[in-house]
């Protein structure tokens, strides 16, 4: 969607103005996720690679009588997955963490909003999923061939623990490299995440799409 000049420059300084009564964020307990999966003996241990790996949230809204997608991004993305090639169904994933102040948008001022008055990213720097089980694997490993799976875990978000269930895809490149995607859609309302109003967003909806891309290599 391209916005004329005058347009573009009416909603950027009406988003300045509801940026500008940020004040300090309310301090909410953070709510304590369950453990992460145990690794099995045999598992070969996977490291996220922040520089291959991005973590993004994707959500509609009404701008300017026009609908459209906000996309945010972070690469600030850290976990460990344990792959039993012996036994995949024993596979397991760690706690995957995303640090909340690399959220970027193509606006600066979005990017201001999300970090201060939608994740509060000073007062909860990380979202949170501590996965509690993979199902869909095979019973046996093929090198280049992708495996659909799932999985389901505690997402925490503002201090707010709800399960969810990614569904996605990994492609074992080789022992020593791993690729894949997931995602899931969650509801605003259920990590009470408050989308500040602005002049010209008529309306913000409800679900919003998570989806993780992810490089991972093995633990020398």
């Amino acid at each position: 969607m391209r916005l004329s000049p005058i347009y573009r420059l009416l909603y950027l300084v009406a988003f300045a103005l509801s940026l500008a009564g940020c004040g300090a964020a309310n301090s909410v307990p953070e709510a304590t996720p369950t453990s992460a999966m145990p690794f099995s003996a045999t598992s070969t241990r996977f490291i996220l690679d922040p520089s291959q790996s991005t973590a993004q949230f994707s959500i509609d809204e009404i701008l300017l009588g026009e609908p459209t997608t906000v996309t945010a991004v972070s690469s600030g993305v850290t976990g460990e997955i344990g792959v039993d090639f012996e036994t995949p169904g024993k596979t397991a994933v760690g706690s995957i963490q995303v640090d909340t102040h690399q959220f970027l948008t193509d606006n600066d001022f979005r990017n201001r909003a999300i970090q201060r008055r939608i994740l509060i990213s000073d007062a909860y720097p990380f979202v949170t999923f501590t996965p509690t089980a993979v199902t869909g694997l095979p019973d046996r490993v093929t090198w280049g061939e992708p495996v659909p799976f799932q999985i389901t875990g505690d997402l925490t978000i503002i201090g707010n623990t709800r399960p969810v269930t990614f569904a996605g895809t990994v492609l074992p490149v080789s022992e020593s490299r791993l690729e894949g995607m997931a995602g899931a859609t969650v509801l605003r309302k259920d990590f009470d995440l408050v989308v500040p109003s602005a002049t010209g967003v008529a309306g913000v909806g409800e679900e919003v799409l998570l989806e993780l891309t992810f490089v991972a290599t093995a633990a020398e």
